[in-house]
């Protein structure tokens, strides 16, 4: 079922030049707020706030940061609970997913039979990171 229909939502794909993008829906669309998935932990995240203006030299929006606080097992401990759509990527060892080419199987979650274990059960979070290279 796709996050559409699950969440009666309106999903619109982004091109690779995120701040291009958002100008668009911002001038064209008269988009007023984005809902964003960062935490503390994400690069350039450690002094978020959960609502804050647009950074200078963006468009201006405000971004809503609802999950700023939450810690990597309790983000897996919502999504199991209420049984919420992810990408299965994360089923298959990767901890963070980032682009191709700087995406990888994450080492922490290796068994000693070669196979990866799921990222919702990675014990020490601050493992991660080290699905990105």
């Amino acid at each position: 079922m796709k996050v559409e229909d699950i969440y009666g939502i309106k999903v619109q794909l982004l091109g690779p030049d995120f701040k291009s993008e958002l100008r668009r829906l911002v001038d064209e669309q008269g988009i007023k707020a984005v809902i964003m998935g960062n935490r503390k932990t994400d690069p350039y995240s450690s002094d978020l706030r959960p609502i804050e203006k647009s950074s200078p030299g963006w468009p201006e929006f405000i971004r809503i940061f609802p999950i700023i606080n939450w810690d990597y097992h309790t983000v897996w401990l919502f999504l199991k609970s209420f049984g919420l759509p992810y990408c299965r990527l994360y089923d298959s060892g990767y901890t963070s997913l980032g682009e191709k080419h700087n995406t990888q199987l994450n080492p922490s979650l290796l068994t000693e039979e070669g196979t990866y274990k799921a990222a919702c059960e990675l014990v020490d979070e601050s493992m991660e990171r080290l699905s990105r290279c």
